[in-house]
């Protein structure tokens, strides 16, 4: 039963919604994190634009920072802007989704000091913290409430809070069976239906589709049960959850060579049975799906072809299209294109003059594939 998070959805986001189902398996969409505000291209202000012709189909941003009132985010772009460039977006027919690297609730830290013990429950009811916590939402719905078109009307939005919980590196992390943290399963869980009651039903917010995103690296895929216990590990129930999202850096960028080196063969086999299992849950609880951030295909992803300079065509376009479950998966976002990324799966786009220039305009033009000029109408 395909019902959302919010039965109160706004009308352009209702329609959103039920686009997104209705393609679902029929085509998967490209998106990419800072597209306009992380570039090398001079001549325009993309460069996915610059190497094919197109704006993105999913415009990613972060709103990291918005709880300490900032201007501007964690990546130093201001919220004004982000605003601006989502109601770009929409005029474009592309769809737009936030992800929120908060700081940490007890000291304050970000990337690299995000982590104190019992963070999670001193934001809950009755934790320390809770108080701030709901300030922070407060922060947060303020900015959502003010994501709007040029006619004023609220501008349908991915929301992806809590990412890679299934890692040990943020604040609301559990972790995995095999590296806990002191945070549970159930307190993330009660962490994440609580802020999305909040925002529901205190705030208003009702122009949000919610998107859960574990991490690949953590997961078990020994065998198939433990590979869906791994990915579930904390979820907080179909009630409030859009989106089974998917972070995998893991699969896509490791080396080929040296005491961590991977088989891209077999890493290619492993990202094709999460694809299938993110792909066959969300059919199961008429959830969506997506990849709400992937390693951009280089060196180890190119391994896996005959050609050097085709990884996302051989690598990531195979694994999309494998099968009728793969095929469910609606978006795959790369993150941006930071200054000193370029060597690092981290990297999002290739630029004009990257090897793989051609290879990406092969992957976004595929039959399969839609960028923001190719994309239906998802709003109607």
């Amino acid at each position: 039963m395909t019902t959302p998070v919010d039965p109160q959805l706004t009308p352009r986001t209702r329609a959103l919604f039920d686009a997104l189902h209705a393609h679902a398996g029929e085509f998967a969409m490209f998106g990419h994190q800072g597209d306009t505000s992380a570039h090398h291209t001079t001549d325009a202000d993309s460069d996915t634009l610059a190497v094919t012709g197109s704006y993105p189909a999913v415009w990613g941003a972060d709103l990291g920072r918005i709880e300490l009132g900032w201007d501007e985010n964690i990546d130093h772009v201001p919220f004004a802007d982000i605003r601006s460039e989502a109601r770009r977006a929409v005029e474009l027919g592309a769809i737009v989704t936030f992800s929120w690297h908060s700081v940490n609730p007890i000291t304050g830290g970000g990337y690299g000091d995000n982590l104190a013990p019992e963070s999670v429950a001193a934001v809950l009811p009755g934790g320390a913290h809770h108080d701030k916590y709901i300030g922070w939402l407060d922060h947060l719905a303020d900015f959502l409430l003010s994501v709007r078109d040029a006619a004023g009307e609220p501008i349908p939005i991915v929301f992806r809070p809590f990412h890679e919980h299934t890692g040990d590196w943020f604040w609301w992390c559990p972790g995995s069976p095999a590296q806990p943290t002191d945070t549970t399963p159930e307190q993330f869980a009660a962490l994440w239906r609580m802020t999305i009651e909040y925002l529901r039903d205190v705030r208003g917010v009702h122009h949000v589709l919610y998107a859960y995103s574990p991490d690949r690296s953590r997961i078990d895929m020994t065998d198939d049960e433990t590979l869906e216990a791994g990915y579930l590990r904390g979820y907080p129930g179909d009630e409030y959850v859009d989106v089974l999202g998917l972070d995998d850096y893991w699969d896509i960028d490791r080396p080929l060579s040296g005491p961590e080196a991977a088989d891209p063969r077999e890493r290619h086999d492993k990202f094709v049975r999460i694809l299938t299992l993110i792909g066959r849950l969300g059919k199961e609880r008429g959830r969506l799906a997506a990849v709400t951030e992937v390693g951009s295909p280089r060196e180890f992803a190119a391994a896996y072809g005959d050609d050097p300079n085709t990884p996302w065509t051989t690598f990531l376009l195979s694994a999309a299209k494998a099968n009728e479950y793969t095929r469910r998966a609606l978006w795959y976002l790369p993150w941006c294109n930071f200054d000193g990324a370029e060597d690092t799966g981290a990297y999002g786009t290739p630029t004009v003059d990257s090897p793989y220039a051609e290879d990406f305009r092969r992957f976004v033009r595929d039959d399969f594939m839609r960028l923001a000029d190719t994309l239906p109408d998802m709003y109607v």
